[in-house]
């Protein structure tokens, strides 16, 4: 048998020749996706569950001669063998190859310490579930189990297909990783990421190995024998080597960011200390009290907080330093969540976004609420460990969104949609709130100067439109200027038409679909009557100033929200979210509802009579375009 340092299994024939999908959606996530996988990995696998010590990882931008890389020849053997089966994959195999011209080849490596390091490599692939080892090494789509129940809980990852994410990064998909165990064992694997090919009239496998084999077929790893530094890892833990790493990945700025961006909870609590370093000799050490001087530096970040439109990281870390938070209570149909909310109310700040946050530290997204995104707040959300393990089942591959749509189970399925709904209508409850609470009309308006203006304007406008007339005593009156009666040119009748451009408003007709029977009629400012109250509202349209006939008993009316620029918002209003009940004055029920619009409605002699009753914590003061739908 041929000893070989990459592993393919051999297949009967090629059936597909298109790369892994995930490694294209890995490589969309950038150098952040690899980051926070690896990052994610040694939080997951940390010696001290209290965090009595901190996680160190020590990231570092390096470079090594081609030459030095173990099994190199192989990879690249078998890399000039490929053939796509599409235009895309037979571009990106053609880029691959050319990468063996290369001779000082970019290196990323990311080495943990205070963690456990992978057990049971001893054992290869005949590996057993606590083997870690094995399970990193040799398997796709499995994620190792913790023996602690908490711990297991509280792990960033779940899905067990991160680990590409490193092949992701480089440019030919190959990555290396050393490992010291408890024992001090050392040794080290890898693996390359191809499409499946032939090579010597054999058919291979996509994946390669670097492994050793024994005479059963199984794969044994090599012990770490390798004298250059990049591959030596002799302390307890794991270092990741990715060479060929993609240009716009080997970017020291770039990977500063991703860590403060995803794990900025876990810096500030002393969980992880990271240390960056490239190959122009800068270093930079990011710890809890380092990344507040990172974040207000502008070489990273904007510091200006009304342009913080994209990256709120220095917003989050203020709020979860400055603001005492809150419990709120989410509930998924069959049980409650118990979340703490730290929330910041500035008139600054541009963008609301909520972080939503591991109990590891670890950032899963910035949360857009529901018709909120233009409010000015920020705030962190984070469980306990009975949280992280729902909000795990509702992640993505990649760790970065939450939502229902990749479980299966219809009845889970239904209860994780109940859940995000719930989520953002007690985040709105939390918004409105607070903001209603800085946004209150105290006292009465002060009218002198409106008063005299509307005075001066009157007393010029007398003046401009009439003829001032003397009296003997000195005094003066002002006789109305009289107008010439105008007359047509042919024939003297007198023109009695109206010229006054600044007529009622007219109501704007909605361009329907060719085979809708619906009219929609954007209803005109005049038409409306709106009387608000503290945590109630009278309603009144004339619908005859729409031009509509009075005869029609029956409409839907749907409301959009205008913003204080007199623009309509583009993001549908949930009525029920405002309104606790809207009752049709016309037959005294109750409307039926659903979204933006309210059905059904009874017209009376051309009139619309709405009493609308606002849910509590809501303040009463949005302001609204109103459509009303009819049959044509």
């Amino acid at each position: 048998m041929i000893k070989n340092n990459f592993q393919f299994r051999l297949i009967d024939d090629i059936e597909e020749a298109t790369f892994d999908k995930s490694l294209e959606k890995f490589y969309g996530n950038g150098i952040e996706g690899t980051i926070k996988e690896n990052i994610q990995n040694s939080l997951d696998a940390r010696l001290y569950n209290d965090f009595s010590q901190p996680v160190y990882i020590k990231i570092k931008l390096d470079k090594i001669h081609r030459s030095q890389l173990p099994g190199i020849n192989e990879v690249f053997e078998h890399i000039n063998t490929l053939q796509g089966g599409n235009g895309y994959t037979r571009e990106t195999v053609e880029y691959m190859k050319e990468q063996i011209d290369i001779e000082e080849v970019p290196v990323l490596t990311i080495e943990d310490k205070n963690t456990k390091g992978l057990t049971g490599a001893k054992s290869g692939q005949n590996f057993s579930s606590k083997d870690t080892f094995g399970i990193y090494a040799y398997k796709k789509g499995v994620h190792s189990i913790d023996e602690s129940d908490d711990a297991e809980k509280s792990r960033g990852g779940s899905h067990g297909i991160g680990k590409i994410a490193n092949n992701a990064a480089s440019d030919i998909n190959l990555m290396y990783f050393a490992n010291c165990d408890y024992e001090n064992n050392q040794h080290i694997g890898g693996t390359v990421h191809l499409i499946e090919h032939k090579l010597n009239e054999n058919c291979f496998r996509a994946t390669g190995y670097y492994s050793g084999i024994n005479e059963n077929g199984q794969f044994i790893p090599f012990e770490n024998k390798n004298s250059h530094h990049i591959f030596r890892k002799n302390t307890r833990g794991l270092k990741i080597i990715i060479p060929y790493v993609r240009d716009e990945f080997f970017n020291t700025n770039e990977i500063i960011k991703a860590i403060c961006d995803n794990f900025f909870l876990a810096i500030l609590n002393n969980s992880i200390v990271i240390e960056i370093s490239d190959g122009n000799n800068k270093e930079v050490m990011i710890n809890n009290e380092t990344i507040k001087e990172i974040v207000q530096d502008p070489q990273y970040y904007e510091t200006r907080m009304e342009e913080m439109k994209k990256i709120y990281t220095p917003l989050y870390i203020d709020t979860y330093l400055n603001h005492e938070p809150k419990e709120i209570i989410v509930s998924n149909n069959l049980e409650n969540f118990k979340f703490k909310l730290y929330f910041n109310y500035n008139e600054e700040i541009f963008t609301g976004r909520v972080a939503i946050l591991r109990t590891i530290g670890m950032k899963i997204t910035d949360l857009k609420v529901n018709n909120r995104v233009r409010k000015p707040f920020n705030a962190v959300l984070v469980g306990g460990n009975k949280e992280d393990s729902y909000l795990k089942s509702l992640e993505n591959e990649s760790h970065t969104d939450i939502s229902e749509n990749d479980i299966r189970d219809k009845k889970e399925k239904k209860n994780a949609k109940k859940f995000l709904n719930n989520l953002h209508l007690e985040l709105k409850k939390v918004i409105d709130k607070i903001t209603g609470e800085n946004n209150t009309i105290d006292g009465a308006i002060n009218t002198d100067d409106l008063f005299f203006e509307t005075v001066v304007s009157f007393k010029k406008d007398i003046q401009n439109n009439t003829e001032k007339v003397e009296l003997k005593k000195g005094d003066e009156i002002r006789k109305v200027k009289e107008t010439k009666e105008r007359r047509d040119k042919v024939g003297s009748k007198t023109s009695n038409e109206n010229n006054n451009s600044g007529g009622i408003r007219r109501p704007r007709k909605i361009k329907r679909a060719s085979d809708s029977t619906i009219e929609t009629i954007i209803t005109p400012f005049n038409a409306v009557a709106r009387i608000l109250f503290n945590k109630k509202e009278l309603l009144n349209i004339n619908i005859k100033e729409t031009g509509l006939d009075s005869s029609i008993s029956k409409c839907n009316l749907k409301l959009k929200i205008i913003d204080g620029s007199g623009n309509t918002v583009n993001e549908k209003f949930n009525i029920q979210e405002y309104y606790q009940v809207i009752i049709d004055n016309n037959n005294a029920k109750k409307c039926l509802i659903s979204e933006d619009t309210i059905y059904e409605i009874d017209i009376n002699d051309g009139i619309i009579d709405l009493e609308l009753f606002v849910n509590e914590d809501i303040q009463n003061n949005l302001k609204f375009m109103y459509e009303l739908e009819v049959e044509s």
